[in-house]
């Protein structure tokens, strides 16, 4: 569960403005980075579901951008 630490440490960077898609892609990558780095030891059979959670985030805040941007 430590997945859950993870993503509620990397939540607020998905909200940040500008380059979104680019803003996006960079804190999927610090996920998977996080998600190896944390699991590698302790359970390294969590790291795919982990890194499936990222690419969630992903999308996402794929789908916030394009949100404001209509504004």
């Amino acid at each position: 569960m430590k997945w859950i630490l993870i993503a509620a440490l990397l939540a607020p960077g998905l909200a940040l403005a500008g380059a979104c898609e680019a803003t996006c892609a960079d804190t999927v990558k610090q996920c998977k980075d996080v998600c190896k780095k944390q699991l590698k030891k302790d359970a390294p059979d969590k790291i795919p579901f982990c890194q499936d959670k990222c690419k969630e985030f992903e999308s996402e805040c794929e789908k916030d951008c394009k949100a404001e941007g209509k504004k």
